[in-house]
This record gives C-alpha cells, sequence and structure tokens, in this order.
C-alpha cells in the first residue's frame, strides 16, 4: 500500500512539473509562429540582445523552478528519536500537557530530567523531536525545518532550505510574465474583419489569458513571500498563529523571529546551514522584554 502511495506521488510529481515546463516554454514558442518582436529576434537576428535577455530570463526561471522541488526543503531525519533524551530511572512519560500546549500534529511532551522538568515537542506521526518552527507536512510524510507549506504546483514542501530559490522562481516569474505579455500584445494584427481578426489573433489571445492570469496568481505569491521575507515569518506562522505554542501567547504584533529587514533578507537568501531558532527566539525575547 505505501509502495502504491509513492508511486502515485512520484507520478503526479513528474506530470506536474512536465506540465509547469510545457507551458513556461510553450506560451514563448507560440510566439514564434506569428508576427512578433520574440520570432523577428530569434529567427530573423533583430534585437539579438533583447531575445537572449528574454531566453535567459527564462531558463533561470525554469532552473529556479526546479531547484524549488528538487532541493531538500529541511527534511528532519527519522533517526533523530526523541528518546535521546535524558530520563529518569523510571524512564517514564508524563501525560502529554494537552490541547492547549500542541501545534498541529505535534504534542508538548514532559520528561523529568536530573535538571527538573523539561517540555519539548514530538511528532505525533515521526515519533521524532522537533526543533522550532519545523511541522509535520501530511503530504510529503515528514517533518520540515522552518515549514512554510506544501505547494501543489511544486508538487514539493517549501521550508528552510529551499524557501529562497521558491522566492527567486517568483521572482523570475513576475519579470517574465509582463514581458511575455508586451511581445504577444504588440503581436496582435488588425483585421476589418471579426472572423479573420480571430483566425489571425487566436493563438496570441489565448497566450494573454494565461499571462494574466498567471501574472496575477505569480504577483501575488511574490507579494506575500516577499513580505514574509521581510518579516522573518512562515506561511504556516502567520496564517496559524494561534495555533502555535511558541506564538500562541505572544503579543498579537510581535514576532520574535524578526531580527530587522536587512538581517532578515541576508539569512533568508544567503544562509546555507539550518539555524537554532531557539537561540534567536531566546535572544530576541531578551532584547524586547515581551516573553514573559
Amino acid at each position: 500500500m505505501a509502495c502504491e502511495k509513492c508511486e502515485c506521488r512520484c507520478g503526479a510529481k513528474v506530470c506536474i512539473r512536465m506540465a509547469h515546463t510545457a507551458l513556461c516554454v510553450g506560451v514563448p514558442v507560440s510566439l514564434l509562429f506569428k508576427n512578433t518582436v520574440l520570432a523577428a529576434a530569434l529567427l530573423h537576428g533583430q534585437h539579438l540582445i533583447v531575445a537572449i535577455l528574454y531566453v535567459l530570463l527564462l531558463v533561470f526561471s525554469l532552473a529556479m523552478y526546479f531547484l524549488a522541488c528538487c532541493t531538500d526543503p529541511g527534511y528532519l531525519p527519522l533517526s533523530v528519536m526523541f528518546q535521546r533524551v535524558k530520563v529518569n530511572k523510571n524512564n517514564n512519560k508524563e501525560d502529554s500537557c494537552g490541547s492547549e500546549d500542541s501545534d498541529e500534529g505535534s504534542t508538548m511532551l514532559k520528561f523529568n530530567t536530573e535538571d527538573g522538568d523539561f517540555k519539548y515537542r514530538v511528532c505525533d506521526y515521526c515519533e521524532i523531536q522537533q526543533p522550532m518552527r519545523t511541522k509535520h507536512c501530511e503530504d510529503c510524510g515528514r517533518c520540515v525545518r522552518k515549514y512554510d507549506h506544501h505547494c501543489p504546483w511544486l508538487e514539493a514542501c517549501i521550508g528552510e532550505r529551499n524557501h529562497k530559490f521558491f522566492w527567486m522562481f517568483l521572482l523570475s516569474t513576475a519579470l517574465l510574465i509582463p514581458c511575455t505579455f508586451f511581445i504577444a500584445w504588440n503581436g496582435i494584427t488588425h483585421q476589418p474583419l471579426w472572423g479573420d481578426w480571430l483566425r489571425a489573433n487566436a493563438l496570441l489571445f489565448v497566450d494573454l489569458l494565461v499571462l494574466l492570469v498567471g501574472g496575477l496568481v505569480v504577483g501575488g505569491l511574490l507579494g506575500f513571500h516577499t513580505f514574509l521575507m521581510a518579516r522573518g515569518l512562515t506561511t504556516w506562522e502567520a496564517v496559524s498563529r494561534e495555533r502555535i505554542t511558541y506564538l500562541r501567547y505572544l503579543d498579537e504584533g510581535y514576532n520574535p523571529f524578526n531580527e530587522g529587514l536587512c538581517t532578515n533578507v541576508y539569512h533568508f537568501l544567503c544562509s546555507c546551514r539550518s539555524r537554532k531558532w531557539e537561540g534567536v527566539y531566546a535572544h530576541q525575547a531578551e532584547i524586547s522584554g515581551s516573553v514573559a
């Protein structure tokens, strides 16, 4: 049963990613069959620099898409079992702290250690200790560091290690779409009769509709994820704050992971290592004095 589910998911990944590639390549290719700037540049050598820049942007967008798809988002190794915590001689796990101290898909467990009571979050599915900002993805069946969301268009999780590639994919696509829209719009030819106009411009009209819908979606996502990057947040934390143990008791406008615009952007785009968010949380709490 598990093998069948895995094969189904692999098939879905291949289909979705092939569909994305076909759409991204298909629209520009369709412009080559019409009297467009792109056709004049690539087929007749006119405006060659413009064509080269356009193709480079298209290739970059596809590269970022597949990097976001194929990069490990920050899966926790299943070998990091929560039983590794040093417990007392009886090795008795106390009752969970209840729904008030439980995240989505995880439970706060209390252990009696030599240093006193210690609580941490354990995934209800993987049974592994979850570092702060980690969430179990039911679609992937794994716990993901700095979990953002599971993207159906990538058929992949977005987490600590691939969020920057996802954002760069959105940025490059947001630049690519208006360029393509401009090329398609200027390729429309005037015809005196409605039937002749439709036959001459039907393909371009379809391209414009696809680009318009895609542009609205991509533009909205880019704006939202740029806001998250600037504030040091994730989608999960932004929409589920009241259900997250380390955020629900804080002031509504307070974000313990906000280290300032420049620092947030730097760590989002340039950091290659997993961060210990417990340390950032404690440091920011000490600075602000907002956490009891």
